[in-house]
């Protein structure tokens, strides 16, 4: 009796966990094996299918829209997580002052574009930058000058739109991850900086940064994975026009799953994604780790 009793103690918790082990094979696993299998398929979703090896993947590599795509899509992380994280830094920093008044209610404003809904943000935007009819447009009206810049119809600018409109989006998000980073530092730390003669630059540089370093590998690491399946702003405001100016590549999967109806080559082409983002975080976590090596 006693060892019965022991035995269903032992399988108590198993039993527990089995809905959530069965929901996530069921709906999370099985479609990344599933996924990875057909990508070495001919596979249009109807019940016939022919196994071609690796030839999705050496066409999807020898396609130059697919490079065209890539480059976009690099330009964009690069651009955008640069100028976010230093944005999101200073912010931080200015809201962890003591000088400032109300934080909370800072923190909390800084916070509400991300809850906005994506495609919301994306058609708000483009009325903003709209040529005759939009706000900037009106701004300019008021003073007597006119604005014609057409941002997502011209090559140069489409792409930059889309960065503000993340910018904009992204800054107060990941500046409550930075907020808790600086929370996290003890005032004494400061204080003996302070006695030292540290100015507040060498204090950033070398007491700030290094010890906000860990939260800075998270924010990076996430927000390029993030960064990296950029879709809604370039689809739903130029279809990633002009010229491909704009397309990404979840823009370039999106086309050749659902409007081609290629999936097999798209299961292959969102693994090639996924090579590159993995590429990208470990790059990053060597990076950053070598320079809290280096301290």
């Amino acid at each position: 009796m006693l060892n019965i009793k022991i035995r269903q103690k032992a399988i108590a918790p198993y039993i527990f966990l089995l809905p959530f082990v069965l929901f996530f094979a069921l709906f999370r696993l099985w479609p990344i094996v599933w996924s990875f299998i057909i990508s070495f398929f001919q596979y249009t979703g109807s019940s016939t299918s022919q196994f071609i090896g690796l030839r999705n993947y050496i066409d999807i590599l020898k396609n130059r829209t697919f490079w065209q795509a890539t480059g976009n899509t690099l330009y964009f992380v690069i651009v955008y997580n640069c100028i976010m994280i230093a944005a999101a830094v200073a912010l931080a920093v200015i809201l962890n002052s003591p000088l400032v008044k109300g934080r909370k209610l800072f923190r909390s404003i800084y916070f509400i574009p991300i809850a906005m809904s994506l495609p919301v943000v994306a058609i708000v935007f483009d009325m903003i930058f709209a040529r005759n009819i939009g706000f900037i447009s009106a701004i300019f009206g008021l003073f007597g000058q006119k604005y014609d810049l057409r941002w997502f119809s011209t090559i140069g600018l489409a792409m930059w739109g889309i960065i503000i409109m993340r910018l904009w989006r992204g800054i107060g998000y990941y500046c409550v991850y930075f907020l808790a980073g600086l929370t996290g530092i003890s005032p004494e730390i400061y204080e003996s900086a302070k006695i030292d003669g540290a100015g507040k630059m060498k204090t950033f540089f070398y007491i700030t940064l290094p010890l906000l370093r860990p939260m800075l590998m998270f924010v990076v690491i996430m927000s390029t994975i993030l960064s990296f399946q950029i879709f809604d702003e370039p689809w739903i405001i130029a279809q990633g026009g002009p010229a491909n100016s704009t397309l990404t590549m979840q823009i370039y999967l999106y086309q050749t799953s659902f409007l081609e109806g290629n999936l097999g080559k798209g299961s292959a082409v969102s693994y090639l994604m996924t090579i590159l983002m993995m590429g990208a975080s470990i790059l990053y976590v060597n990076r950053l780790g070598e320079k809290e090596t280096d301290l």
